[in-house]
């Protein structure tokens, strides 16, 4: 379920974009508010006090360089100052994670900007912002969040007005002369975690129960039994509603999966208003990606209709490719080729796209049809995303062992040793900026030899599916999974330690050995390679010097070998001399002798 996540993630920074550029919001701007503005600058000095001094704060951890930031900035700004004259109370602060590097490593930022909702002078329980990026959202979305999490009215017309101007999913709860006690605390349970997404209201009153049986004509509802309600905005004649037998069943995670499954539409569209909609629920996502408006109509009611057949199975949803086409290349599928058609299992994180070469122009409704109720039957096999695996030459020159699709779950899998993860993004500046840090630990531990007992590996997570027991929320994300560890059920993956701390040599080393089994230290390990290191080198300067000592013997050697040759050639040149006078003696001689 983690690279859905981030496809996800990837799928709401699409969504971000888009809403900012429809907003006539500018590509360029400053990351950091405007100083006149309403938006408050907070470091790590002040931030602990701003927050326990304000009961609802949405703050926004952002980096200077960030170009979604400087999208972001001057939206919020305006934000700001629409709250700061109707809404006091509400404040929107900023953190520079570039200058207070620290705190937001403390609070678990990994990407920019990233938004979050403090509520009570806590930020212990604070949640992800995941609602517009542009003013007048901001302002409007924080205003909810302001509101208490169950809504009550005292008139009929105020309850009508309300559900009539409802713009997304909404949920009633039929409590009649709030008699039942302990389904209004599940009620108020579940509308506090999801008022984020959706509007909760409870009715009591005769009258109210009376006039909602007017506006919504599929409904059965009484002044003896109290009832559960998920409406979609102009479609009042056809409202879910909650069934039960005994009012026992009415938990709190009864009523959460009632609520998830029933605020998707049968076949809907997902923006910056439906998006949470669908991202919340743990269904497999069936996307239908279109070029045109009349492409989408074309197929809307089949769709519907599929939607409906397998409801609480399969979320059926449009994906206007020329906005989100990108999205496509994170389900596996080309984006060049529209309509097309594909699932992605949330579960399983698995995806699965009807052939786009054998349907150039789109597949046909019978063809999607056939291709879910395969999906629905386990016939379908997955498209598998994957780099190639590293040879043999890239395995032998990098300490740093390379993992993709293919071989992550083969590594994973050698249990006996420590092994440290970093997931990470090709575009990402901070995973840059630590990969010689990285390198220079996996040479520590001799990484990529065979008897290795601890292994440094990294994974471009953008371009390779796999399958974990814990979610990427940013980049780079580094995890341990401790030689012989505890196992996760759902993958059969050891459950890992992710590291939290500053991303240098030494806590990085510290980290392996208090998360590791093997409590390999490093710096011992260290410390024998340079002393490995010293004594290899102080041989070969021992050699050197024994080159040189033996140098002047040499010489002298070559010297006398010089002279000697010198008095050959001397001795050589004075024997014609001894012959001439040998001769002349015999000469001599023979001319005594006459």
């Amino acid at each position: 379920m983690q690279f859905w996540k981030f496809t996800t993630t990837t799928l709401a920074t699409l969504l971000a974009v888009v809403s900012l550029t429809n907003a006539s919001g500018p590509s360029e701007g400053e990351a950091i508010a405007d100083p006149n503005s309403a938006v408050v600058k907070l470091t790590a000095e002040t931030y602990k006090s701003f927050i326990e001094a304000n009961p609802l704060v949405l703050t926004e951890f952002f980096a200077p360089w960030c170009g979604y930031c400087k999208m972001l900035g001057p939206e919020f700004s305006k934000a700001a100052d629409l709250l700061d004259e109707v809404h006091p109370n509400i404040k929107l602060a900023q953190v520079d994670c570039v200058d207070n590097e620290a705190l937001c490593q403390e609070h678990g930022i990994r990407g920019y900007p990233t938004l979050k909702i403090i509520r009570n002078g806590s930020d212990a329980n604070a949640e992800d912002y995941e609602g517009p990026r542009e003013a007048d959202g901001i302002a409007e979305f924080m205003i909810k969040q302001s509101l208490p999490p169950v809504q009550t009215f005292e008139q009929v017309d105020a309850l009508v007005n309300a559900v009539n101007s409802e713009t997304k999913p909404f949920v009633i709860q039929v409590n009649p002369n709030n008699k039942d006690e302990p389904l209004n605390d599940v009620f108020n349970a579940v509308a506090g975690e999801k008022r984020k997404d959706y509007t909760f209201i409870s009715v009591s009153e005769s009258a109210q129960i009376k006039q909602l049986n007017k506006l919504f004509k599929n409904a059965k509802l009484t002044e003896k039994k109290p009832a559960y309600l998920v409406i979609h905005p102009e479609q009042f004649e056809e409202v879910s509603q909650l069934s039960y037998k005994k009012t026992s069943e009415i938990t709190p995670d009864a009523l959460n999966t009632f609520v998830s499954n029933e605020v998707v539409p049968y076949f809907g569209d997902i923006n910056r208003d439906t998006y949470m909609t669908y991202m919340s629920s743990p269904l497999p996502l069936a996307y239908y990606f279109y070029k045109t408006p009349q492409q989408r109509a074309a197929f809307s009611k089949d769709l519907a209709k599929l939607g409906k057949e397998y409801r609480g199975k399969i979320n059926f949803v449009g994906l206007d490719a020329s906005l989100f086409g990108k999205h496509a290349e994170m389900i596996n599928m080309d984006p060049e080729i529209i309509p097309l058609f594909a699932i992605q299992d949330a579960s399983t994180n698995l995806k699965y796209g009807v052939d786009q070469k054998a349907n150039p122009d789109g597949p046909s409704i019978k063809t999607i049809q056939q291709f879910v109720k395969d999906f629905a039957a386990g016939k379908l096999e997955p498209i598998v995303k994957s780099e190639p695996l590293p040879t043999e030459e890239e395995i032998a020159e990098s300490p740093v062992v390379k993992l993709v699709g293919y071989n992550h779950r083969q590594i994973l899998d050698q249990v006996d040793k420590d092994i440290f993860v970093k997931y990470y993004a090709p575009w990402c500046g901070h995973c840059k900026k630590l990969a010689p840090t990285w390198e220079e630990l996996a040479e520590i531990y001799d990484s990529n030899k065979s008897d290795a007992k601890v292994i440094v590996a990294n994974i471009d997570h953008t371009n390779n599916d796999v399958e974990i027991p814990f979610e990427i929320e940013g980049y780079p994300t580094l995890v341990l999974f401790p030689a012989n560890g505890e196992v996760d059920e759902k993958t059969g993956i050891r459950k890992p330690v992710i590291f939290q701390g500053q991303r240098e040599l030494e806590p990085l080393m510290e980290f392996i050995k208090t998360a590791g089994t093997h409590k390999l230290d490093g710096k011992e390990l260290q410390a024998l390679k340079a002393s490995a290191a010293a004594a290899e080198e102080a041989g070969i300067e021992e050699d050197d010097e024994e080159e040189e000592a033996a140098e002047p013997v040499v010489k002298k050697d070559a010297e006398a070998e010089a002279e000697a040759e010198v008095e050959e050639e001397a001795e050589a040149a004075v024997e014609p001399e001894a012959e001439v006078e040998e001769e002349a003696e015999v000469e001599e001689e023979e001319h005594d002798e006459l």
